[in-house]
């Protein structure tokens, strides 16, 4: 009897493979002679499953924030088994985005690798799932804590999102890139939620 692919796990594998090739050497090095080389499957299963380059580049960027998203979820669930404050749930998601770990790394990495490659290649566009969250995600507990009376009627919670939006990977990318310490990005991180939410 034939042995049953599993198609979308032969997928995720050779997304994997590119993840491997692009931490190592960027987007620069992958092209589907290299992917498949990696994934130890023929050219032509990766052209099979994912047609033109373009098209894995995408299904690798997508899963690649999906990874992200997962983490933050996995986080954001752990605090709901309690009552946690908007400053709690605002700063852990924002360490979340630290490489701290393997898999902290891992992740943010391959996200910085896809976000630049987006700024030059409009046909990678279009997955601000992740960011967009974020903003939502950090406006929303900005207005439970002024309807709590512990931020400023004034504070403009879009505003403090996006700020915060852009200090968080900017911290991350600093230790991603070796010229700052993940002890700097988290005081950094800290600042700016300090800011948000006064001291803790």
């Amino acid at each position: 009897m034939p042995k049953r692919v599993d198609h979308e796990e032969r997928r995720r594998h050779i997304v994997r493979a590119l993840w491997r090739l692009a931490e190592r050497g960027g987007l620069g090095a992958v092209s589907f002679r290299e992917v498949a080389a990696e994934a130890g499957v023929s050219v032509r299963s990766v052209q099979y499953y994912f047609g033109t380059k373009v098209e894995l580049l995408r299904a690798a960027n997508q899963q690649a924030l999906q990874l992200v998203g997962s983490r933050l979820t996995r986080r954001l669930l752990a605090l709901m088994d309690g009552e946690p404050s908007p400053r709690t749930v605002v700063a852990t998601i924002a360490h979340e985005f630290l490489p701290t770990g393997d898999e902290s790394r891992r992740a943010m990495l391959l996200y910085y690798v896809f976000y630049t490659a987006q700024m030059t290649d409009p046909a990678l566009r279009g997955a601000g799932e992740v960011p967009r969250g974020f903003i939502d995600l950090v406006a929303d507990q900005i207005r439970r804590a002024q309807q709590a009376g512990t931020v400023p009627a004034h504070v403009v919670p879009e505003l403090e999102a996006g700020l915060l939006l852009a200090v968080v990977p900017g911290a991350a990318s600093g230790v991603l890139a070796g010229y700052a310490t993940l002890e700097d990005a988290t005081a950094l991180v800290d600042y700016a939620v300090d800011r948000i939410f006064g001291p803790a």
